[in-house]
């Protein structure tokens, strides 16, 4: 076979992780909705890392956020794709070689979503990109209220990414990062250090409850990715997500780690509260590496490498309580 673009490529990672009944049982009949809306985020040439999440409960369905690490310099997309978002690339493009950023769009395809799409960018350390980002979205009036929660977030809780979704109601805008090991421990320790850690945020949405929940997660996690919204006002919403990090576990550990380990003990503690049901028990199957020969113009061949990880696993807390789980897989292609 020749090289396959980024939409082929797209197709196989899918049909990788929705084979052996996993798609009815995880997925649902989304693909029809989502593979079109796929074919419109992407730009170029270039192959982005694919995040495909779902439901753990619930009607089976997904999204797909699709997220660049690098691009072409002043790349294009098709006509009629982007859904907008052109200049938001036109700046993410140019910035200097090696930056280590990404930048995505989003789609709640999951709830029938397909004109209005949200858009993410992973600024990590730089936060002097956040201003430029927000400017290349037509946001920049929102700079204030988000570099005003910077400063309040406590220490061990220092955000690394930033979200926008201009067809979810209130507009809201999501700051995200990734919680301190050493502050993962105190908290597991004494949870409520995690109120004291929202009230310097200004999040006043949480109960005794809650903090005890967190500290069940905490106890057992490696990782902990956090989630607030920002409304128009510059307020917090209601919503916290807490998301319990699988990034260390490669394909070929998947099965051990959810059939006895860390994904297991997890896994059973959301069906435990009634946020999850067995399908979780098929994730496994999903992660896989493959590499896949292919033709080069000249005659030679290459290999391409195909890769799906387990990424995270999400609760969304809303006023305190946690209504909702979701899985996140980790879908990548590239030349090896």
């Amino acid at each position: 076979m020749n090289r396959p673009t980024p939409i082929e490529a797209f197709d196989i990672l899918y049909n990788l992780c929705s084979r052996d009944g996993r798609e009815a049982a995880l997925f649902g009949n989304s693909i029809a909705l989502v593979r079109p809306v796929v074919e419109k985020c992407l730009i170029g040439d270039s192959y982005p890392s694919f995040y495909v999440e779902f439901p753990l409960l619930g009607t089976p369905c997904f999204d797909v956020l699709t997220i660049h690490g690098r691009l072409t310099p002043n790349v294009q997309f098709a006509s009629g794709c982007g859904f907008g978002y052109q200049s938001m690339y036109d700046w993410f493009s140019n910035l200097p070689e090696g930056h280590g950023t990404g930048c995505a769009i989003e789609m709640d395809t999951g709830s029938g979503e397909t004109e209005h799409a949200g858009v993410y960018f992973q600024y990590r350390k730089n936060t002097e990109l956040i201003a430029p980002f927000l400017k290349s979205v037509g946001e920049e009036k929102r700079l204030s209220s988000y570099m005003e929660l910077l400063k309040r977030m406590p220490e061990g809780m220092p955000p690394a990414y930033i979200g926008l979704f201009p067809g979810r109601e209130g507009s809201p805008m999501r700051i995200g990062g990734y919680m301190n090991k050493g502050l993962l421990r105190e908290i597991a320790e004494r949870p409520a250090l995690l109120g004291e850690c929202f009230d310097s945020a200004g999040f006043k949405a949480y109960d005794e409850s809650m903090l005890e929940y967190c500290r069940e997660i905490f106890a057992c996690a490696p990782g902990i990715d956090f989630q607030f919204d920002i409304y128009q006002d510059g307020t917090l919403g209601d919503v916290f997500g807490l998301s319990f990090s699988f990034n260390d576990f490669l394909p070929r550990q998947a099965e051990e780690c959810m059939r006895s380990g860390l994904g297991a003990e997890f896994m059973t503690l959301l069906e435990h509260r009634g946020l999850a049901d067995d399908r979780w028990k098929m994730i496994a199957g999903a992660a896989c590496g493959k590499g896949i020969p292919f033709e080069r113009s000249d005659g030679s061949f290459g290999m391409f490498a195909m890769v799906i990880r387990f990424n995270y696993a999400k609760i969304k807390f809303n006023a305190g309580k946690a209504v909702s789980a979701k899985f996140y897989l980790l879908m990548q292609a590239d030349l090896l």
